[in-house]
């Protein structure tokens, strides 16, 4: 069946059309600002709020398009859910639906949140959880670039997270001395700096606390040059540990020049620069 449509008929449905759209638009404006004022930064959230959004969209553009008669029983078999055109594009639209579906589980299972740091083992990728999409899941790597990665295919990774259980983050202090070196000296200068450090966090219960030291340094192993310590530095999050872990190195090395405590580092550098003869 053929439409056709005349001067003023013409102008009345484009009118019609451009106020549904228009109408859309505002509805997806105050939509999204009262989702800001709400200010739920959590992956159920967002992907609650991603979903209606696209929900918004299509309805207000289909509606948009009905006003055209060409386009008003394909819009009403779409509103209404025809059988056979609810088949026909869920063929063509089987992977959309898949991701679709995979971000529901992770909005529901919540393997990360919005701001976790994760390492997706399989991809070799590490980074920051920024958003999550009906059909991806947005990664903020540590240079500032996103990588988007399909819902199915997240929803399959082995995924490591540096705050499914608390956001507390520990990095090793290894530290290798000379033999002959006074041991005792150089765990007790170690404990102190990490101890004392300002974003130093005290991991211990307080049964632990009780017994157990406040920065236990470990004989990590005796080595070939020397002999290797290390302890644990435990900050509030991931985010500090590497500039916290730095300081402290930083102020170890300037303890142990005044200690006169001999890195191994350095004597197997003299040994190499030096002469055999000289």
């Amino acid at each position: 069946m053929e439409y056709f449509l005349y001067g003023e008929q013409m102008l009345w449905v484009t009118l019609r059309a451009a106020a549904t759209f228009a109408v859309t638009v505002l509805v997806i404006n105050i939509f999204r600002r009262i989702w800001r004022a709400v200010r739920q930064d959590t992956i159920h959230s967002k992907f609650i709020k991603n979903v209606l959004t696209a929900a918004i969209w299509i309805v207000g553009i289909v509606l948009s398009l009905s006003w055209f008669p060409p386009f008003t029983y394909v819009a009403t078999a779409l509103l209404a859910g025809s059988g056979i055109v609810a088949i026909v594009i869920g063929l063509a639209a089987q992977e959309s639906m898949g991701n679709a579906f995979n971000g529901m589980f992770l909005s529901i299972f919540k393997p990360f949140e919005v701001g976790d740091r994760v390492h997706l083992v399989n991809a070799n990728i590490t980074g920051f959880v920024e958003d999550i999409t009906i059909r991806h899941t947005v990664i903020r790597t540590f240079v500032n670039s996103r990588i988007i990665i399909p819902n199915s295919v997240i929803n399959q990774e082995l995924i490591e997270n540096s705050n499914f259980c608390g956001a507390q983050a520990s990095s090793f202090i290894d530290v290798t001395v000379v033999y002959g070196s006074d041991i005792d000296t150089a765990s007790a200068i170690i404990a102190e700096i990490i101890g004392e450090h300002k974003d130093f966090v005290d991991m211990r219960t307080d049964e632990l606390k009780k017994t157990a030291p406040k920065v236990p340094v470990f004989v990590r192993t005796l080595g070939l040059y020397g002999i290797e310590l290390r302890a644990s530095m435990w900050t509030e999050t991931i985010a500090i540990n590497f500039a916290a872990c730095s300081d402290v190195r930083r102020r170890i090395l300037e303890r142990f020049g005044e200690a006169g405590i001999v890195l191994a580092s350095s004597k197997i550098i003299d040994a190499l620069i030096t002469p055999p003869n000289s």
